[in-house]
């Protein structure tokens, strides 16, 4: 990457959040904490995002049948699809892009938090931040350097409660597998990857329409093919990577209780039907709602034909006088 790049990157996400996360190990002297409570920061902020872009993604899964049907009537004339598609998302209120402007910010974050434990860590052949470096190169001015540390050393990366890893900067090793050679896997991947299958589950609608629609399928065959190659692909990440990626896991599935439930995930855990989820009042409440708008609607059609009745009953009786 060419400097001015490089400089601009670290000025605009990686020092700032390299700031952040000292500025949180200042009040919990441990580095594991430190992330989850930026982390839960981070997600906080965004939460209208967030919460915009499920919404944004139920409503497109409730769609898919209606745009079938569109893409089946107009396939040779690729212009009309696309001005019914459009028209079909302004009748519904519907942005397709609403559902990528969350990706768009959650993924330079993750960047920046590996190229933040990189620097502070030391890794790729980077040396790591003293606190010298970090006090007049990094941090904001209001964020204090750890008291303890002489101005040559480096962070204590260290989670104390997770006593396997010694150093959040390098991977989770536990484990070994044989696959032609000393492969590793460990907790952290593990656990990021079987909660990144919950999150995607419960993304799913609950009562999936049926579609032959390829794209749909391949979709959803990705929410169980996508944690695997998190597994295996990139299960060398630092450790504070992957703690960063499970808290931000866990607090997306808690939004997704409450604002789209528990989608097909009592599918797999059955008894999560007896727990009804706020999502789940919201929606009987909109079907109420749209119950007695239809009845209110067909009493207002009904009514005029009831009047035009009686005048003709009354013009019938007055004709026999």
């Amino acid at each position: 990457m060419p400097p001015i790049v490089t400089d601009v990157w670290n000025a605009l996400l990686v020092h700032p959040l390299i700031s952040l996360l000292v500025l949180a190990y200042d009040f919990v002297p441990d580095f594991g904490l430190a992330v989850v409570i930026v982390t839960i920061a981070i997600r906080l902020a965004l939460i209208p995002l967030f919460r915009q872009q499920l919404r944004s993604s139920r409503a497109m899964q409730e769609l898919a049948p209606a745009l079938n049907d569109i893409k089946k009537k107009y396939e040779k004339d690729r212009v009309r699809l696309q001005q019914e598609q459009m028209k079909l998302y302004q009748e519904r209120g519907i942005s397709p892009l609403a559902g990528c402007l969350p990706m768009v910010v959650f993924f330079p974050v993750l960047f920046a938090m590996y190229a933040a434990f990189q620097q502070v860590g030391g890794l790729g052949g980077v040396p790591a931040l003293t606190v010298h470096e970090l006090r007049d190169h990094v941090l904001f001015a209001f964020v204090p350097t750890p008291p303890a540390l002489a101005d040559d050393q480096a962070l204590d990366l260290t989670a104390h409660w997770l006593p396997w890893i010694g150093n959040l900067a390098h991977p989770d090793y536990f484990f070994f597998t044989a696959f032609g050679g000393p492969e590793v896997i460990g907790i952290l991947p593990i656990v990021s990857a079987l909660l990144q299958l919950v999150a995607s589950i419960m993304a799913l609608p609950r009562n999936p329409p049926q579609t032959n629609d390829p794209t749909q399928r391949t979709m959803q065959s990705m929410t169980y093919y996508l944690p695997l190659i998190t597994l295996v692909f990139f299960r060398q990440l630092s450790a504070g990577v992957f703690l960063y990626y499970i808290t931000t896991t866990v607090f997306q599935m808690v939004q997704q209780y409450f604002v789209t439930g528990w989608g097909q995930l009592p599918r797999w855990l059955p008894f999560l039907e007896q727990i009804p989820t706020p999502a789940d009042r919201e929606m009987r409440r909109r079907e109420r709602a749209a119950i007695a708008e239809a009845e209110a609607d067909m009493e207002a059609v009904a009514e005029p034909s009831a009047r035009a009745a009686e005048g003709g009953r009354r013009r019938g009786r007055r004709r026999k006088r």
